[in-house]
C-alpha cells in the first residue's frame, strides 16, 4: 500500500471498502454498536490482560477511526485527555483518538506513527469489540497491510495462548471462545512494533531488558511500509 503527500492516506479507502463489505457506509458506523449495555456479548468482555492486569475492553477504549479525518502528514495521535502522543514504541491501549492539524508535519516519525495509528486502531477495534460480527474475509482485508509487509504472516506450530499467532491463526483462536486474551494481545503490541520498525528513522528500539524486537526478527529499520 503506497501511501504519500499527494494521494494521501490510501488505508482509508480500504477502510471503506471493508464497512461497504460489512454493510456499513463508514467505518465509524461499523464500529459504534458496542458500548458498556452490550459488552456481556463480547468474547473480550471480564477478560484483563497477563502484561498489565487491565481489561482488554472498556466503556470509551473505542477508537471508532473516521476515514474522512485521515490525512496523510497533517494528523497527529491523542490520547483521551487530547493530549498529543509522540511516536513510541508501546502499542495503543484504547481510547487514542486521531486528531488534524493545519501544518505539514515535518517529522517523520510523527507523520509514520499517525499513519501506523490508521491501519492499527480498526485492527484493534475490530478484533476486541466486533468479532463476532467479522467474517474471515473481512478480518483478511483489514489486515491486508500486514500480509503485505511480511508481518503476522507466520503459523504457530499450535495454536493456544502462548503462541505467537499470525492473522488468520489469531482469528481462528478468538473463534475459539478463549477464557484468555494474552495471544490476542501480544499479536497486536507486536503486529503496531513491527510496523514502526518499517515506518520510524532514528528510533531507539531497545526495550528496557535490552532486547531489540526489530533486529531479532529480522526487520530493517526505516525501510518503510509497502
Amino acid at each position: 500500500m503506497t501511501i504519500n503527500k499527494r494521494t494521501g492516506f490510501g488505508l482509508a479507502i480500504a477502510l471503506v471498502l471493508l464497512a461497504s463489505v460489512a454493510g456499513f457506509t463508514s467505518i465509524s458506523s461499523f464500529t459504534s454498536n458496542a458500548n458498556a449495555e452490550n459488552f456481556s456479548g463480547l468474547w473480550s468482555n471480564g477478560l484483563k490482560s497477563v502484561r498489565t492486569g487491565e481489561p482488554l475492553i472498556e466503556e470509551g477504549g473505542e477508537h471508532k477511526l473516521d476515514p474522512a479525518g485521515i490525512k496523510y502528514g497533517y494528523n497527529l495521535v491523542v490520547n483521551a485527555d487530547g493530549s498529543t502522543l509522540s511516536p513510541r514504541a508501546v502499542p495503543l491501549k484504547g481510547g487514542e483518538q486521531l486528531s488534524t492539524t493545519d501544518a505539514y508535519q515535518d517529522d517523520n516519525n510523527t507523520r509514520e506513527y499517525a499513519r501506523i495509528y490508521t491501519i492499527m486502531a480498526p485492527i484493534r477495534d475490530t478484533i476486541l469489540y466486533h468479532f463476532e460480527s467479522t467474517s474471515l474475509a473481512e478480518w483478511q482485508k483489514l489486515t491486508e497491510v500486514l500480509a503485505n509487509n511480511n508481518i503476522k504472516t507466520k503459523d504457530a506450530s499450535k495454536v493456544d495462548r502462548r503462541a505467537v499467532l499470525s492473522s488468520d491463526q489469531v482469528y481462528e483462536y478468538v473463534s475459539g471462545g478463549p477464557s484468555d486474551g494474552s495471544a490476542v494481545m501480544r499479536y497486536l503490541e507486536e503486529a503496531g512494533l513491527e510496523l514502526k520498525c518499517l515506518a520510524f528513522k532514528d528510533f531507539n528500539f531497545v526495550n528496557p531488558e535490552g532486547a531489540d524486537h526489530c533486529k531479532d526478527h529480522g526487520f530493517e529499520t526505516g525501510s518503510g511500509i509497502k
